[in-house]
């Protein structure tokens, strides 16, 4: 029997490192057209989300075993601190840093369509 809790904590594990290491191979595509500026967008971009996963994970499994109304009370904070990272961040790459928006988008987008795909490529590695 698997416990669900160490297979999210798996789960989070390795979707994380899906969506970094898509990143870091969008960002090399990205330095090489066009230069280190996109490729740090693309790197802010999705760091931003794949950070932001990590602090939901971390937050979501940080109790063990708990009622169903702590749980949700976790997806909640976990989802807030997820936004309430990612927006700053985003903010300081465009505002402060003025990175290219595009490069930017692209590793963002990258990173949530990775997790998305982890969600059920995992699932079904699982199952077999």
């Amino acid at each position: 029997m698997h416990s669900s809790i160490a297979g999210g904590r798996r789960f989070a594990v390795r979707s994380i490192a899906l969506q970094l290491g898509a990143t870091a191979l969008l960002a090399v595509a990205w330095a090489v057209a066009q230069g280190l500026p996109a490729a740090l967008a693309v790197g802010f971009g999705g760091g931003a989300v794949a950070l932001g996963n990590a602090l939901f994970a971390l937050r979501l499994f940080a109790v063990r075993v708990a009622p169903a109304r702590q749980v949700l009370r976790g997806v909640y904070t976990g989802e807030a601190l997820k936004l309430g990272l990612a927006l700053p961040l985003l903010y300081v790459a465009i505002a402060v840093l003025e990175l290219p928006f595009l490069p930017l988008l692209a590793g963002l987008v990258l990173a949530q369509i990775v997790f998305w795909v982890a969600l059920v490529a995992i699932r079904l590695a699982d199952v077999w």
